[in-house]
């Protein structure tokens, strides 16, 4: 699939009564990308999550259009076609396992539940998760077990868009291979997009790469 973004605009505006003109994020970017790995970079402010966020659906940009395959698409369809890994965990179920985080998720994204738990049974040991991490309550889990949950529950997906937000934060060295491993194996048939400041492992994973630049009109996100 070919994923497309087209003069992107996004501006959040500023708190009520603060007087202030607004976040100005994205001003007129433009990406495309199809299967194998693009990694966006930047400096603090420049809109990388912003990009991705929209591409993935959960913005809306305030201009400007996200296209699949040539056709503009709406925000619930991109969400369909993308999944996305945020910079930190977020949304799990603290009082319920890994698995069945992932296998909850699995289910509100279409999947069954044998599907998110084979998923997991996949990447998990590439990850460096093992059966035991996979049991544990979530809340129980350090901090990189926790991310490495993030990534398989975006990897579980199977989408021919994968967004990835600062995906090596947290990981050990075992599991940073790991990933450059599966995202080279998903790569000839999944667009891939990873937005990172790790500007090693960024060149590792991704032959080629965008760079984004803070809008003005204060800092981008």
């Amino acid at each position: 699939m070919l994923i497309e973004a087209r003069g992107i605009e996004k501006i959040f505006p500023a708190p009520p009564l603060s007087g202030g003109e607004g976040l100005r994020a994205l001003a007129g970017a433009d990406l495309e990308a199809g299967p194998g790995v693009l990694g966006i970079e930047g400096p603090n402010g420049s809109g990388k999550t912003t990009l991705l966020k929209i591409l993935a659906g959960i913005l809306r940009p305030d201009s400007g259009e996200v296209l699949a395959d040539g056709r503009p698409e709406p925000p619930r369809r991109l969400r369909a076609l993308a999944a996305f890994c945020p910079a930190s965990p977020r949304g799990f179920y603290f009082r319920i396992s890994a698995i069945e985080n992932l296998r909850f998720f699995g289910a509100l994204a279409g999947s069954s539940p044998e599907d998110a738990a084979a998923a997991a049974a996949k990447f998990a040991p590439r990850l460096g998760l093992s059966g035991t991490d996979l049991g544990r309550r979530f809340d129980r889990l350090s901090e990189g077990n926790m991310q490495k949950v993030s990534l398989l529950r975006a990897l579980a997906r199977r989408t021919p868009v994968l967004l990835l937000d600062e995906p090596f934060r947290g990981l050990d060295a075992a599991a940073r291979s790991g990933l450059l491993a599966i995202l080279k194996e998903l790569s000839p048939a999944t667009a891939i997009l990873i937005a990172s400041h790790d500007e090693h492992f960024l060149r590792e994973a991704a032959p080629r790469t965008l760079r984004l630049f803070p809008a003005g009109g204060g800092a981008g996100r």
